[in-house]
């Protein structure tokens, strides 16, 4: 529990691992997007089409994080690495590690893939090694749900 006026940060878990990444800056803006699809059967002598029901699209979070000073690289590449696989030699092993999502009552624990990671190194490199020193990183997750979902879970 947080004492008063300590300010929480936003995190991702490694699920598989239990290794934990604390953004240095919380987002300034989250997208939570979904999408529904329906297949369009059209009726001859009928004004519209009739709709029926096909699937649910990924539930998609999307979100900036910032870094400045420190292991700016590090960390850049340790949200690229939830995107590879493990092998055993030239075998797959495991598929890439999902990841709780943690942004206080907004999001209190989401399990997710992340399928995208768009960094942008800018301004500030060390001047004797050319190491980053501050970097924007564009992360989009998508909801990891083992079973259908109806309405009254998504409001919960």
């Amino acid at each position: 529990m947080n004492s008063p006026g300590q300010t929480i940060t936003a995190y991702l878990v490694d699920v598989d691992t239990g290794e934990r990444m604390e953004f240095q800056y919380n987002p300034n803006e989250i997208t939570d997007e979904k999408s529904t699809a329906y297949a369009a059967i059209k009726v001859p002598g009928m004004s519209h089409p009739r709709y029926q029901f096909v699937a649910g699209e990924a539930r998609k979070i999307s979100f900036k994080v910032e870094f400045f000073k420190g292991p700016v690289k590090e960390k850049v590449r340790w949200l690229q690495s939830l995107q590879y696989p493990e092998h055993d030699g030239t075998m797959l092993k495991n598929a890439p590690h999902r990841v709780l999502f943690i942004f206080g009552d907004l999001f209190p624990g989401v399990v997710c893939i992340v399928p995208n990671v768009k960094a942008r190194f800018f301004h500030l490199f060390d001047q004797s090694t050319l190491a980053p020193q501050r970097a924007e990183v564009d992360i989009t997750l998508e909801e990891y749900v083992e079973q259908s979902k109806g309405p009254s879970e998504a409001r919960a």
